[in-house]
């Protein structure tokens, strides 16, 4: 632009014009070959890290040359001139550190990134390793606990949930052997088919009855063990009508299920009268409600009467156990460390902002001194920064600059 304006003078004036810019005539080519060499790259990695490490301080160099030289046509109207030529001479001094805090800054900010993110990778796969050890090791916790309150005096859970769990199971064989003829009762009665809720009801009285062929098998085992005869009696009676029931309408059923099995297997020579079912079902009732009440029934139905009846469980220790800890200790564990972290992060983000942020700001300010040297003679930051907060409290430094002013102006006068 300067060569196509001193064209537009008249020939006397451009040795005048030549003269007047020579002090300035010699950036434009420099610059345009410092932005070239920043804006001549061959793939993205070499652009990236030209923009990264060069394109600030280029910037920042063209600034500072431009401000350098304008100073030159206001030297003759500043006082104290010796002073201000140390200034500028100062400037450039702070400008080459400047640069060199950049580049060392950002070296920094790339190992302190790469160190935080290994620290928090570290982190996770701490916490990573420590939910996986609890989550193998959980089974094996589960089992010491049931082995403790197992092996321990104290209410007999197992024998409670494996009545529990018979009840339901038998109750499901029998609703579904007794289906057919309950589904043609209640046809017959409603003169229609049975609807989709009988056989969940059916299972649910089932259950039931079960249960109570239990609570009164143990009413007959506590009058015989009292030696109460007529209680006996009574609960013989109750036990008798109850054996009849089940064997008549549930275990019967499932003998005739099984019946024609046998019969096939045979080849048709074993034949299961009337009498025979039922000598069989009463015989099949015998066994089953033996077995289960000798192994589990005789002590998980008292259980189930005193939770049933209010009256309420006492588990009794004969010595105090400690409180067994979090089956879930990975998660506080994780909590700890997070709190115990919190500080650490909440530091190293603060670090790592400043490791990225500083360096440029070193140039920026270095380049906003350039052009208060121009127009207010003085340099409005003090370099190196050291720390973000000299740079962020702008109102401390247009305090500096104005208490600075008014006292220059105190001593010419």
């Amino acid at each position: 632009m300067a060569p196509e304006f001193e064209n537009a003078l008249p020939p006397q004036w451009r040795f005048l014009f030549q003269i007047v810019t020579l002090p300035i005539a010699w950036i434009p080519p420099v610059q345009a070959a410092i932005l070239g060499f920043i804006w001549d790259y061959s793939s993205s990695t070499e652009a990236t890290l030209k923009f990264l490490l060069f394109l600030l301080p280029a910037l920042h160099v063209i600034a500072g040359m431009w401000c350098t030289m304008s100073t030159v046509y206001t030297l003759p109207f500043r006082g104290g001139r010796k002073q201000f030529v140390t200034v500028v001479v100062s400037s450039w001094w702070d400008s080459g550190r400047a640069i060199g805090l950049y580049w060392a800054g950002m070296l920094r900010a790339m190992f302190l990134t790469a160190g935080y993110a290994w620290g928090f990778i570290r982190i996770l796969a701490a916490g990573l390793y420590l939910a996986i050890v609890e989550i193998i090791t959980l089974p094996l916790f589960l089992l010491k606990q049931v082995k403790k309150r197992t092996l321990r005096p104290g209410i007999p859970w197992i024998a409670v949930t494996l009545t529990i769990v018979w009840c339901v199971l038998e109750g499901g064989l029998f609703s579904y052997t007794l289906y057919p003829t309950a589904s043609d009762i209640a046809a017959d009665l409603m003169g229609r088919g049975a609807g989709p809720y009988l056989q969940p009801v059916l299972f649910v009285l089932l259950v039931l009855l079960i249960a109570g062929s239990f609570m009164a098998l143990h009413a007959m085992v506590e009058a015989v063990q009292q030696r109460n005869w007529m209680d006996v009696a009574k609960t013989g009676t109750v036990e008798a009508f109850v054996m009849f029931f089940e064997v008549l309408f549930l275990y019967r059923e499932l003998v005739d299920a099984i019946t024609p099995v046998l019969a096939h297997q045979s080849g048709g020579q074993v034949r299961i009268g009337i009498t025979g079912v039922l000598l069989i079902s009463s015989m099949a009732w015998i066994g089953i409600r033996g077995m289960t009440w000798f192994l589990f029934a005789r002590y998980g139905t008292p259980t189930l009467k005193a939770i049933m009846s209010g009256e309420g469980i006492t588990e009794t220790h004969p010595e105090e156990h400690p409180v067994p800890e979090a089956v879930l200790s990975w998660t506080k564990e994780m909590i700890r460390h997070v709190k115990a972290d919190i500080g650490w992060f909440q530091s190293a983000g603060t670090q790592l902002v400043e490791a990225w942020v500083l360096p440029p700001l070193q140039l920026i300010a270095a380049t906003i001194n350039f052009f208060m040297l121009l127009f207010a003679g003085r340099h409005l930051f003090q370099m190196p920064l050291k720390t973000l907060h000299t740079f962020m409290e702008t109102g401390e430094l247009l305090k500096t600059a104005r208490a600075e002013a008014s006292g220059r102006s105190s001593s010419r006068s």
